[in-house]
């Protein structure tokens, strides 16, 4: 029987081979002018396959198969009675009872699992599977992946929630990294401001260092910006305006009263600023600045409004944006003093 269905197979095979070798040809042949006529007394290619065509399958009828199982059920009914033993028979054991006990441990573990994700927790739980009469278990072929997020909402017993990345504190300086100032200027100028100190009255030219404007705008997005300077209120209160008009991008001020004097320049305490040191960077163009905490500093090359193709603020972009994943930025910033 089953070299029978082999060969009836390997005709099929066989078969279709031919009718498809032939339709190329009939199609090719259609294209010749002069052989239209003998390929009228040929037969078409769909002809040659009857509607009623069904192809050998090597699966089992339907009836056959639930024959086939039903004959497998009787086998381990009667194998699982023959295998007993005398205590099992004195103690009442059934092999009906016995798959009627493992029904009831399932649905107690499907009500269980259903319970549990009831409350919020990931069911880890499979499908279940499907006991016959026999007690013969058919689990379903898919498997259920659990994300490690799922196992610790599991063991701790709550909803895993992201957790929300909280905004680090940006601190920049302001002369030579954010813009440059000076008493004597052109038509260049992006800005002039009169500042008054002591009574007297001194006109400042003010420019913006290049792409300063793109820098705060992206940097506010990650961080809670500072303007700390060593200037007085008075000339950098204006110069701050100019940078942010709308007020958006800077979050607070710092001037010379916040500094710390030292050897003839002045230190930036950012404890003043951020009690937690580890969530607070400073970028500066002068490392006596950062001199009280070198391991928040960033150093920054100064710009006198000499390069207007000057790109320093873009390059620290990519180190911005990752330390403001970090749990601590003093981790990386301390590896440049090694």
């Amino acid at each position: 029987m089953i070299t029978q269905g082999r060969k009836q197979g390997r005709f099929s095979v066989f078969y279709f081979a031919l009718i498809y070798i032939y339709t190329l040809l009939f199609d090719f042949f259609e294209c010749i002018p002069f052989l239209e006529s003998l390929l009228r007394h040929l037969p078409q290619p769909q002809n040659l396959v009857s509607d009623t065509y069904q192809p050998i399958s090597d699966k089992a009828p339907a009836d056959a198969d639930h024959s086939t199982r039903a004959r497998s059920s009787s086998l381990l009914r009667h194998a699982s009675t023959a295998h007993s033993t005398p205590e099992m028979h004195n103690s009442g054991f059934e092999p009906d009872s016995a798959v009627a006990a493992l029904r009831r441990r399932r649905a107690s573990s499907a009500a269980s699992s259903s319970t549990t994700s009831s409350h919020g927790l990931v069911n880890a739980v499979g499908p279940q599977e499907d006991i016959d009469s026999a007690g013969i278990s058919h689990s379903p072929a898919s498997t259920v992946s659990t994300p490690t997020a799922s196992l610790s909402a599991r063991h701790t017993g709550k909803a895993a929630v992201p957790r929300e990345l909280k905004k680090k504190t940006l601190v920049l300086d302001l002369d030579e990294t954010l813009i440059h100032s000076s008493p004597q200027g052109s038509y260049r100028a992006h800005h002039r401001i009169e500042v008054v100190i002591d009574k007297v009255a001194c006109l400042y030219y003010v420019y913006k260092r290049p792409h300063v404007d793109y820098f705060l705008r992206k940097v506010s997005e990650w961080y809670n910006v500072v303007v700390f300077t060593a200037s007085l209120a008075e000339y950098a209160d204006p110069v701050i305006d100019l940078l942010d008009v709308q007020g958006k991008y800077i979050s607070g001020r710092y001037f010379r009263e916040s500094c710390i004097p030292h050897d003839s320049s002045y230190a930036k305490n950012l404890g003043a600023i951020n009690q937690d040191l580890s969530q607070i960077v400073l970028v500066d163009n002068s490392p006596l600045s950062y001199f009280i905490n070198p391991t928040n500093g960033i150093p920054i090359q100064p710009w006198i409004n000499s390069d207007p193709k000057d790109e320093a603020l873009l390059d620290l972009l990519p180190l911005l944006d990752a330390l403001r994943f970090t749990d601590d930025v003093r981790s990386i910033l301390s590896l440049r003093l090694v």
